[in-house]
């Protein structure tokens, strides 16, 4: 003798029925995604680490082209960011933060070291500092479309010069 079912105890609730076609669902797939969100603590400080500590070296004259370029890279970054719309009220400051670092790039030629003048550590150290904030700041996608388009000059040899004065 087979024992008998069990009353069904539940209510049957029906699902509602979504207006917008599932757009909403896509939606929010979307936003839970990794390029909408700003980068972590842990990126943001091995990041900064190896920025701040080039810039270190540059200030002390201690530093290889490599360190040069750590930061210059970081510079154009910035610069990008800002030409996005991220910190665009900063395009001075870190204008003059490249002209700064042309011009460590020119003396290092002549004398072998890198290293940086008073006006050049002062205004890399400011766009440096607005670097951090705009990376607090921006969604990974807009930091990685940054990268691409300091990339994408550099193949198009669009490279930076000091402006004529």
């Amino acid at each position: 003798m087979s024992k008998p079912k069990p009353k069904r105890t539940k209510r049957y609730v029906p699902r509602p029925i979504a207006t917008a076609g599932g757009l909403g669902v896509i939606a929010n797939c979307i936003a839970r995604g990794a390029e909408v969100v700003p980068l972590r603590d842990d990126q943001l400080t091995d990041l900064g680490v190896a920025y701040w500590l080039s810039m270190e070296n540059l200030r002390t004259g201690e530093a290889t082209e490599e360190a040069w370029s750590c930061v210059v890279c970081a510079l154009n970054i910035t610069m990008a960011l800002s030409e996005a719309g991220i910190g665009d009220d900063y395009e001075a400051e870190i204008r003059l933060a490249l002209d700064g670092a042309f011009r460590a790039k020119v003396k290092s030629a002549e004398v072998g070291t890198f290293r940086l003048d008073g006006p050049a550590i002062t205004s890399i150290t400011k766009a440096l500092e607005i670097h951090d904030q705009q990376l607090q700041i921006a969604t990974r996608a807009e930091v990685t479309q940054a990268m691409r388009t300091v990339h994408e000059r550099i193949e198009a040899g669009n490279v930076y010069t000091v402006e004529s004065k």
